[in-house]
């Protein structure tokens, strides 16, 4: 059946996210990168933008930040207001108990304003560099998320099938935010967005050039909602907040520039060098997933790519938000071979420009 929509519409009030990889630029030191990448949050906290999403990758040029718990404790000591997500924590690839306490400390620091999205992983090749295969990073979510979510609400950690000291410990260090702070659930999988409406997640659907087309993303908008209403109905919604409505939202690579003339110039060459690393490991790997470069202009003809000068960008994102009905865009602006003025630039463009005229 088609999902119909909403007779109440909790998607007009658009929220705007950074998504961050934290991919290598090339001919740049790691710490330097790092440096870059704060410097552009601390300009993101200045406005405009609600949550930074920070991605989890190993082994890979794609994610510098394996550990986004590491780079999340910097990032709050140089914002106040922007809130921080891990999109993802890879649960599988974790200790529990080691992630709960991350978890609180992270919430802690923050002062309140750390989101929590979880995973199981989408990189098996990732998922091997852990012993795991993908039956395995499956069977771990399913045992410990739910124990992790027990230990944030109730202040102890029970181990699942533990016994002796192992199997309950109380958290000296609790969260901030109560039950828990908001829940994400990034996925590319149509399949599981009835489930992710039905438990109340907040979502991002697809992975910026990779994503699927508009219409599709609004039919699983409407599927998401549909299973949220009828979940929320009966009582049944699991991990949704009081008095918030669920955010659905999609992800697309920014950069907006004086003119898109200026914007195009810079975008190709950052692109092609963000879509090596984004394939590395694939590439490495033998795999034939990603075949070759992708047609730029296609993306930006698709809105796969969100590029040019404020006007242009604003006109992408308005398409984007009544086609697709989204509640929240997340933009990922530092990517490739981007420098960090560049950037700055377009996040300040984005800001001041591109916010207001959507909204």
């Amino acid at each position: 059946m088609t999902a119909q929509p909403a007779e109440h519409d909790d998607r007009d009030e658009l929220q705007f996210g950074l998504f961050d990889w934290v991919d290598a630029v090339p001919g740049l030191p790691v710490a330097e990168v790092y440096d870059a990448r704060l410097r552009v949050l601390a300009e993101a906290d200045r406005g405009g933008f609600s949550t930074y999403h920070l991605a989890e990758h190993h082994g890979t040029p794609l994610g510098l930040s394996p550990s986004p718990a590491v780079f999340l404790a910097a990032a709050a000591r140089v914002t106040e207001r922007i809130r921080l997500a891990p999109t993802t924590f890879i649960v599988p690839l974790y200790d529990p108990l080691r992630l709960v306490q991350e978890i609180c400390m992270l919430d802690q620091l923050s002062h309140g304003r750390l989101d929590i999205g979880v995973g199981k992983g989408s990189s098996p090749i990732e998922a091997a560099m852990y012993g795991l295969t993908p039956a395995d990073t499956a069977a771990r979510f399913e045992a410990l998320f739910p124990a992790i979510v027990e230990a944030l609400e109730t202040g102890t950690f029970r181990r699942p099938d533990a016994e002796g000291a192992a199997a309950s410990v109380p958290l000296h260090v609790p969260v901030h935010q109560r039950p828990h702070p908001p829940l994400w659930y990034p996925t590319s999988n149509a399949a599981s967005i009835p489930r992710l409406g039905d438990e109340g997640y907040n979502v991002l659907f697809g992975f910026g050039f990779a994503s699927p087309p508009l219409e599709v993303v609004r039919e699983q908008s409407r599927i998401f909602f549909d299973a949220f209403r009828r979940s929320q109905a009966r009582g049944g919604v699991r991990y949704s907040l009081p008095g918030t409505p669920p955010r659905f939202g999609m992800l697309r690579h920014v950069l907006v520039a004086e003119t898109d003339e200026a914007a195009l110039a810079l975008a190709r060459p950052a692109f092609d060098a963000h879509h090596d690393s984004f394939t590395h490991l694939w590439r490495a790997h033998g795999s034939d997933r990603f075949t070759g470069p992708p047609d730029f202009d296609a993306l930006v003809a698709e809105d796969k790519l969100f590029v040019g000068s404020p006007e242009t960008v604003a006109a992408q994102v308005a398409r984007a938000r009544e086609v697709a009905e989204i509640n929240h865009f997340a933009g990922a602006f530092a990517w490739g071979s981007l420098d960090v003025e560049a950037v700055l630039t377009s996040v300040g463009l984005f800001r001041d420009q591109v916010v207001p005229a959507v909204r």
